[in-house]
């Protein structure tokens, strides 16, 4: 049957064209970061529910008839005891590791600051507003700063109310009747940046503490306003005191939050205690164990977003207990420009605004100018679907398109970033957004879901999640075209979740259960807060705006 074929050359070609194409996909084929099936499994369901409620959704860390991550699990005198910790511990964690660094980044110039020499500071600082009489509420206006890291653990270590206001850049905001509303007795801000008329309403301000740069501090910085001021640089030269009990149930740090009614933005004012804070950072911890991509102390970790934020804050301290390197850099915020942030210290792991990253994104798809461009990015995002981050190679690199530039080379490995639930002006992403993410920076892009009435994420995506799944609308407002967004993965150890009735939206719907996201546990102020926004449940335990 063979006898009459006639093989030549191109022949020969095709046959070995048909082969390549079967076998080398086989031995080249690599293994996905994590079997699709973990997937399938993102949450633990409670068996039984309450009428009008979803079953309750935990991580599958902290199963239903499991305590919550709570706590440190710190030691203690008795070797089969642990303790939770309070927001010192944060700072202690970070002494007591030895390899975690703060560095202070302004413009090119990387500074290195000494970890003994900011204990001092804290207690100086704290020391110094202890002794101010009837001082107890301590308001901050501070960029990411080292000032704005000593001026939060010097009111841990003596037992005053951290109150941290707003901070952007772009403007600031009424900060007098922020101050009023909070009561705060202390501000701390940054010299020239605010109005002495503006802060003639604050009615209980006792001290304003300016922070003045090194080219201004021989200026007389004393307020012509009658308010008693002093400042930063001379404060913390002063002889400190021994710091005392802390009560670990009183408001230890108060932020801000959008609320809305109906279309109306309000700005809503949420008190945390030691416990809660402490709670939010261990279930933050616990988010990204056991594994590779856990926070090391070889990491050097950058709060792109603001500290003010308090999402950004815990993964901050997060970072300082775990021994990693925290780079401030003044420029943070909520639309800062990740490049400037971040180039000159190479990071591995970053937390950012949605806005801050929608903004990359569309930087960088503008710059895919070539038809070449198009198809590499094509063929990097079938290796996100088949399961693995693109790390691409050196003929690539020599005809690539502009891409963030993170360091050079990049060490990037992991970037976070949460949905605000419920706000109308932020800028949701979709999971077409995050590959893409994950494309331009070569690195794991963790999508969430955070409130400011919660410490730290409620709902976070897995590390190796790089599925396209259909996209669900985010509420906007009325004639706008509704937005995407993409799911917010399973819930943290630190809380549990489940959604409640609300108008047509019920936890009986066929597709999923749906209603007003409610979160309960450790993290949360009293205990239990629903966010006011509506969700609906996947199959694989994942939750997402409905």
């Amino acid at each position: 049957m063979f006898d009459d074929l006639e093989l030549n050359v191109v022949s020969y070609t095709l046959i070995a064209l048909v082969l390549g194409l079967m076998i080398l996909p086989a031995i080249f084929q690599k293994d996905p970061d994590i079997h699709p099936m973990i997937l399938n499994r993102q949450s633990n369901v409670s068996p039984v529910r309450n009428p009008k409620e979803s079953a309750v959704h935990r991580s599958t860390l902290s199963p239903p008839g499991y305590p919550l991550v709570s706590g440190l699990g710190l030691p203690t005198d008795k070797k089969y005891r642990t303790r939770d910790g309070d927001i010192r511990d944060v700072w202690n964690q970070a002494v007591k590791e030895g390899k975690g660094k703060v560095l202070s980044v302004k413009g090119s110039e990387v500074k290195e600051l000494d970890i003994d020499q900011l204990t001092q500071n804290i207690h100086s600082l704290g020391s110094y507003i202890k002794s101010i009489p009837g001082a107890k509420r301590i308001a901050i206006y501070l960029a990411n700063d080292v000032e704005n890291l000593v001026a939060s653990f010097a009111c841990a270590f003596y037992d005053l109310t951290l109150i941290t206001l707003p901070f952007d850049p772009r403007g600031p905001p009424d900060v007098t009747s922020l101050l009023n509303r909070s009561k705060a007795d202390v501000l701390i801000a940054p010299a020239g940046d605010l109005a002495l008329n503006d802060l003639n309403g604050a009615k209980n301000i006792k001290e304003i503490i300016w922070v003045v740069e090194p080219g201004s501090q021989h200026l007389n910085w004393a307020s012509p306003n009658g308010n008693k001021s002093s400042v930063y640089h001379d404060v913390i030269k002063m002889p400190s005191t021994g710091a005392g009990d802390v009560d670990l149930d009183g408001p230890a740090v108060i932020v801000f939050g959008p609320k809305y009614a109906g279309e109306e933005r309000r700005i809503e004012m949420a008190e945390f205690n030691h416990k809660q804070i402490i709670a939010g950072v261990a279930s933050t911890i616990a988010s990204v164990k056991p594994g590779p991509e856990t926070l090391k102390t070889d990491d050097v970790f950058v709060p792109v977003d603001t500290l003010s934020d308090i999402y950004t804050r815990i993964f901050t301290y997060a970072a300082l207990t775990s021994g990693t390197t925290v780079a401030l850099n003044p420029i943070a915020g909520t639309h800062a420009d990740l490049e400037l942030c971040v180039k000159h210290v190479r990071p591995t792991v970053i937390v950012a605004s949605t806005s801050t990253l929608a903004d990359t994104v569309s930087i960088t798809a503008g710059s895919r100018m070539e038809i070449w461009h198009n198809i590499l990015h094509y063929f990097q995002c079938r290796t996100l679907e088949s399961g693995r981050i693109p790390k691409g190679n050196a003929l690539i690199r020599f005809n690539d398109y502009t891409r963030p530039n993170v360091g050079q080379p990049s060490r990037l490995r992991l970037v976070f970033s949460a949905e605000t639930a419920g706000d109308l002006d932020s800028h949701p992403l979709n999971s077409e957004d995050l590959n893409d993410l994950r494309v331009y920076f070569g690195a794991r892009v963790v999508y969430g879901l955070k409130h400011h009435m919660v410490a730290g994420p409620i709902n976070q995506q897995h590390v190796y999640d790089y599925r396209v799944q259909p996209q669900t609308p985010k509420p906007s407002k009325k004639k706008e075209i509704p937005r995407k967004c993409a799911h917010f993965g399973g819930v943290t150890p630190g809380c549990e979740v489940f959604t409640r009735d609300w108008n047509i939206f019920k936890a009986s719907d066929a597709g999923g259960s749906r209603g007003e996201i409610v979160v309960r546990g450790p993290t949360v102020i009293g205990g239990e807060a629903p966010l006011g926004v509506v969700g609906k449940w996947w199959p694989d335990g994942v939750l997402s705006y409905v």
